[in-house]
């Protein structure tokens, strides 16, 4: 039975560090990174049901007024407020990418998103072209009057003022977290470049070179490399 209990509590702790490392990742890096649904599903089932424990804890200790209780429960609230605030700050840092971005999103990221995050960035587009077009429209001049194209259905032939991220130059820090062996990106050349990749390994490189070792090589496995 303690066994299995270690086992649960070194589960809990790996999904808290594998959420810690999605935040981190998603605050560097220059685009909408793919959403963590599995992962963010289960840590919201274990929030809820480490908020019961908690409850239950704080209300035996309050009818007792045992010290230990108190001091125990006190302890599980911080944890649990801890781990709640990178859940929000994961999901907050999304929402902001997506308000930069949300033309780009539905055009390019679609597949990025959460069923959630899709619907709130096509009622912020819907909104945004509304209000562009009431504010734009009554312009006498015709570039004034498409402005508000970036919200619009583009046409063929006509320039896009869709606004995109700087992926391809966006410099980072990257460090490896197993060892990949050697690894080919592109670097502008025909023939390409290679580094062998070995864990802890630092890089500082071109997001768009190495940004598929942030996933994992296998389904529920450990990315090969975070963001710094």
């Amino acid at each position: 039975m303690e066994e299995d209990d270690d086992i649960e509590i070194n589960e809990n702790v790996k999904l808290y560090e594998t959420l810690k490392r999605a935040w981190n990742d998603e605050k560097n890096a220059p685009i909408l990174l793919k959403f963590k649904s599995t992962e963010v599903a289960r840590f919201q089932t274990l929030l809820a049901s480490r908020e019961r424990e908690i409850e239950e804890m704080e209300n035996s200790a309050n009818e007792s007024g045992d010290g230990n209780e108190m001091l125990l429960s006190a302890i599980g609230r911080e944890e649990l407020n801890r781990a709640k605030y990178v859940l929000r700050s994961y999901l907050r840092t999304r929402i902001k990418k997506i308000q930069q971005f949300p033309v780009h999103v539905l055009q390019r990221e679609r597949e990025a998103v959460s069923g959630k995050e899709l619907v709130f960035t096509e009622e912020l587009v819907k909104a945004y072209e509304v209000h562009a077009q009431s504010v734009l429209a009554n312009f006498p001049l015709k570039e004034y009057q498409s402005a508000f194209m970036e919200f619009g259905e583009e046409e063929v032939g006509e320039e896009s003022m869709v606004s995109h991220p700087n992926e391809a130059n966006k410099m980072v820090f990257i460090r490896i977290l197993e060892d990949v062996g050697i690894f080919k990106f592109d670097d502008g050349t025909d023939e390409g470049d290679a580094a062998d990749l070995k864990k802890g390994r630092i890089l500082f490189c071109k997001f768009e070179q190495f940004k598929g070792l942030l996933e994992s090589s296998e389904e529920g496995g450990t990315p090969r490399a975070e963001l710094l």
